[in-house]
């Protein structure tokens, strides 16, 4: 809840009126005065005032209002400013400690992905990762996330220029195979790489999502096969893709598990 100690009362009617515009769309004087119960003389000053900003406008030749495109405009702003490894770290952490093991922030570059933040876990072995590092595609559970939302056209591109290498005999290496393997987890919500890109290592990937409902890079946790499994591996993509929402709505994203 919002602390009041200290709100302006002409900031909040007007913050209530963008809100009720937002949720309700084009909307008449008197039904934004009626259903806020703010006096009408308080309502035509806010609304004259936020028209003048651009912050409101009357939908085409119509009397009533709509929100503005100056709003748009700060929205854009906003997100450009926003630094998703920033914004990612803490949660990085806090997911590391859920669970034990690494957790790790990527995105796609290319026909590879690249590391962009990393929580370190307590395995006594180490995973041989590190911020910038670049890793493939198909082989991980961070890559194969990256993957499995791609439009077909841009999935077949990468099929076509990719060299699907084998790491292990788990390895995915014919393009029939792995898009219907992408397709089982687009439809789930969550990736596995189970010791496909390096024995005796398990990882979990979820989709990080922006303000155009796209995936832009993945969460994962890594950790070893003996450490990732049974009931402890059952709890751990709905961890994950609780970090992966969480991190998605902190970038303007509107999370949802299967698209």
């Amino acid at each position: 809840m919002p602390n009041k100690t200290y709100q302006v009362p002409a900031v909040v009617k007007a913050l209530e009126i963008l809100e009720y515009l937002g949720r309700n769309g084009e909307s008449s004087f008197t039904e934004i005065h009626t259903t806020l119960a703010i006096p009408k003389s308080s309502v035509f000053q806010i609304l004259t005032t936020l028209k003048s900003y651009g912050y409101v406008r009357h939908a085409g030749n119509s009397s009533k209002y709509s929100l503005g495109f100056r709003l748009f405009d700060l929205g854009t702003q906003a997100i450009s400013r926003l630094d998703i490894r920033a914004e990612a770290t803490p949660l990085l952490r806090e997911l590391m400690m859920k669970t034990g093991q690494m957790s790790l922030l990527g995105i796609q570059d290319g026909n590879e992905g690249v590391y962009l933040a990393k929580a370190e876990g307590n395995q006594t072995i180490r995973i041989h990762s590190w911020e910038g590092m670049r890793f493939p595609l198909h082989s991980t559970a961070l890559g194969k996330v990256l993957l499995a939302w791609q439009e077909e056209e841009e999935l077949a591109a990468f099929l076509q220029k990719a060299e699907l290498t084998r790491y292990t005999e788990k390895t995915i290496t014919r393009p029939e195979a792995l898009k219907k393997h992408l397709r089982q987890i687009r439809k789930q919500g969550w990736a596995l790489d189970d010791q496909e890109d390096e024995l005796n290592i398990r990882c979990v990937g979820a989709p990080v999502r922006n303000i155009q409902d796209e995936v832009v890079a993945a969460v994962t946790i890594c950790g070893l096969a003996s450490e990732m499994n049974g009931a402890r591996m059952k709890k751990f993509p709905a961890l994950v893709k609780e970090v992966a929402r969480q991190l998605s709505l902190k970038i303007g994203g509107k999370f949802s598990d299967v698209k």
